[in-house]
């Protein structure tokens, strides 16, 4: 089973349109919602199971992009990003 206790949250989204979450979606881990939250109460978008399903997308693929504190792959038409905590 994926470990998820260095993400912060995920996105999923279309490829090409910008990440503010009108064209994709944000899910957070629990603690990802109080310490990268966008400034705005995000508690509706904690979702765990959606954050385990994208970051084994994302983290599995052989074309994912490491770009230091998050990854991506970019498939089709969408965008999948997944964001790591702040390391301290």
């Amino acid at each position: 089973m994926l470990d998820i206790s260095k993400i912060a949250k995920v996105y999923s989204g279309k490829l090409g349109t910008c990440m503010c979450g009108c064209a994709g979606k944000y899910s957070y881990t629990a603690e990802g919602a109080v310490s990268d939250n966008p400034g705005y109460d995000v508690s509706d978008s904690v979702n765990e199971r959606s954050v385990r399903i994208i970051a084994s997308k994302v983290i599995g693929n052989a074309n994912a992009v490491n770009e230091g504190n998050f990854v991506y792959v970019e498939d089709g038409n969408r965008i999948r990003v997944v964001y790591f905590k702040e390391q301290a």
